[in-house]
C-alpha cells in the first residue's frame, strides 16, 4: 500500500528555514553554555554545590585518593581529593573549584578540574526515601546497587558492568530508548483501563490515542525529572516527544529525513551531544533500525512479524558490532545471547519494578547472583581505526543503497565470527 502520510518538508525553501531556525537555536543553547561558563570562569575559584553521583579510589605512585563525579545546576564535572573522605555518595557538598584550567571545550563536554574546602551540606537527595526502600530489600549490597541503577540510573557496579559487556547487553543497563519503550507500553496499557469508561461516558469526541499519549509522555518527564542524571534517557525522551508530534501531525516519523532533523534538533537544544559517545551509539542503533525498515517491509501474517522483530533484533545486534568494540574491546561468544536475553528484559524489568512496589524486589536475587559469579572468560578485541572509519562510510552508503546495508552487515558478521576464531585460539 502507498505511504499517503505527507512529507515532513515541501519544498527546499522550508528545509532552508527550518535550518536557519535550528541554527539560532544552536547559537542560544551556546550563548547560554557560554554565560555559565564565563560566569564560573571570572571568579577562578568559584563556590560551586554539587551531589555526588559516585566515590571510588584510584591509587598513583603508591598514593590512594578519591575521584568524585558530580552533578551541579551546569552539567557533570570529576574532581579528586586526597582526603580521607566518608561516604559521600547522594550526599550535597560544597566545594571551591580551580577553574582556570578549564576551557569552553572542556566545559561543553565535560571536565576535570581540581577541588578545595569540600564540605558537606545538610539535606539528603530527595530520592533517599526510594533508595532506602529499594535497598532494603534486597541483603547484599550489589543487588541493591544493581537495582538502583535500573530503575534510578545510578552507576552500575562494575562486576555487573563486566557481566553486560561479556553478554552484549550493556544496553539493558542504562535507562535509556529501550527502557522508555517498555514503560511507554506498561503505562499505555494501565492508563487505558482507567481512561476508557472515562471517556466512554463523559468525552467520547476525545481522541483516544491522542489523550493517552500525552498522558504517558507526561509520566515519562515526570520520571526524567526524577532522575535528574540520565543523559541517556533525556535523548530517547525527546526522541520520543518527536515521534509524538510528528505521529499525530500526521506525518511518517519512520522517514529517515525526519531521524535526521530529529537528531539536529536535540543537537540545537543540547549542543553537549555532540561528544557524548552513548548518543552516538543510541543515533547509530536507531539508523540501523530504520534502514531495516527501509529495505525490509513488515509482513502480514502474524508469524512473519515475530521473524521479522527476530531479524531486526539480530541485525541490529550485528551491525552495532564493530563500533561498539571499538570502544568497548571486551568480547565472548556469549553476547549472541543478547538476542534472547533484550526480549525478555522486556517482561523482566515490568515484573521486577511491580515486585519491587510491593516490597519483595529481592525475590531473584539467589539466581542472579549465581548467574553474576559464573566465569566468563573474555578477551580485548579492537577493531582498527580503518574498519572503524569502513563501518562508518558504509553506514552513509546504506542510507542510499540496499547493497551498502549488506556490505556492512557482512562486514561486521566477518568480524564477529573472526572474534569467535579469536576466542577459542586463545581459551
Amino acid at each position: 500500500m502507498k505511504n499517503l502520510s505527507p512529507p515532513l518538508f515541501i519544498n527546499a525553501k522550508e528545509r532552508i528555514v527550518f535550518a536557519l531556525f535550528l541554527s539560532g537555536l544552536l547559537i542560544l543553547s551556546l550563548a547560554f553554555k557560554y554565560h555559565q561558563f564565563h560566569t564560573l570562569k571570572s571568579q577562578k575559584t568559584p563556590l560551586i554545590y554539587a551531589n555526588v553521583l559516585s566515590q571510588y579510589t584510584k591509587t598513583k605512585n603508591s598514593k590512594s585518593y578519591f575521584v568524585l563525579k558530580l552533578q551541579t545546576k551546569f552539567g557533570i564535572f570529576y574532581t579528586t581529593s586526597r582526603e580521607d573522605l566518608k561516604d559521600l555518595k547522594y550526599k550535597n557538598i560544597s566545594l571551591r573549584v580551580v577553574f582556570s584550567q578549564v576551557s569552553f571545550l572542556d566545559f561543553l563536554k565535560g571536565f576535570y578540574a581540581g577541588s578545595f574546602n569540600l564540605t558537606l551540606l545538610q539535606g539528603e537527595d530527595f530520592r533517599k526515601p526510594i533508595r532506602d526502600f529499594i535497598a532494603k530489600q534486597h541483603i547484599y549490597p550489589l543487588m541493591s546497587e544493581y537495582y538502583l541503577s535500573l530503575f534510578l540510573s545510578d552507576p552500575l557496579p562494575l562486576a555487573w558492568r563486566e557481566l553486560s559487556q561479556s553478554y552484549g547487553i550493556s544496553h539493558l543497563f542504562a535507562i535509556s530508548g529501550y527502557h522508555i519503550g517498555i514503560l511507554s507500553f506498561v503505562g499505555f496499557m494501565v492508563l487505558s483501563l482507567l481512561y476508557k469508561p472515562l471517556q466512554k461516558h463523559y468525552f467520547p469526541y476525545r481522541n483516544y490515542y491522542f489523550d493517552i499519549g500525552i498522558l504517558v509522555l507526561t509520566l515519562l518527564i515526570l520520571y526524567y525529572l526524577f532522575l535528574t542524571q540520565s543523559p541517556s534517557y533525556l535523548r530517547a525522551l525527546a526522541m520520543s516527544c518527536v515521534g509524538f508530534f510528528l505521529t499525530f501531525r500526521g506525518l511518517d516519523f519512520l522517514k529517515l529525513e525526519s531521524f535526521f532533523w530529529s537528531i539536529a534538533l536535540l543537537v540545537a537544544l543540547f549542543p553537549s551531544l555532540i561528544f557524548s559517545l552513548g548518543f552516538y551509539f543510541s543515533c547509530m542503533g536507531v539508523l540501523y533500525i530504520f534502514l531495516f525498515f527501509k529495505y525490509f517491509k513488515i509482513p502480514k501474517k502474524l508469524w512473519h512479524k515475530f521473524l521479522y522483530i527476530a531479524l531486526l533484533n539480530a541485525s541490529t545486534f550485528l551491525l552495532m558490532g564493530v563500533i561498539i568494540y571499538y570502544f568497548f574491546p571486551l568480547f565472548s561468544p556469549l553476547s549472541l545471547l543478547s538476542l534472547l536475553l533484550t526480549p525478555l528484559f522486556s517482561l523482566y524489568y515490568p515484573c521486577m519494578l511491580l515486585a519491587h512496589f510491593f516490597g519483595f524486589g529481592g525475590i531473584l536475587d539467589p539466581l542472579l547472583l549465581k548467574w553474576l559469579n559464573l566465569h566468563i572468560p573474555t578477551i580485548t578485541l579492537t577493531p582498527n581505526l580503518y574498519l572503524f572509519i569502513l563501518c562508518n562510510a558504509l553506514t552513509l552508503f546504506a542510507i542510499f543503497y540496499r547493497l551498502g546495508f549488506f556490505i556492512l552487515l557482512f562486514t561486521n558478521i566477518s568480524y564477529y565470527l573472526y572474534g569467535v576464531y579469536h576466542y577459542f585460539a586463545i581459551n
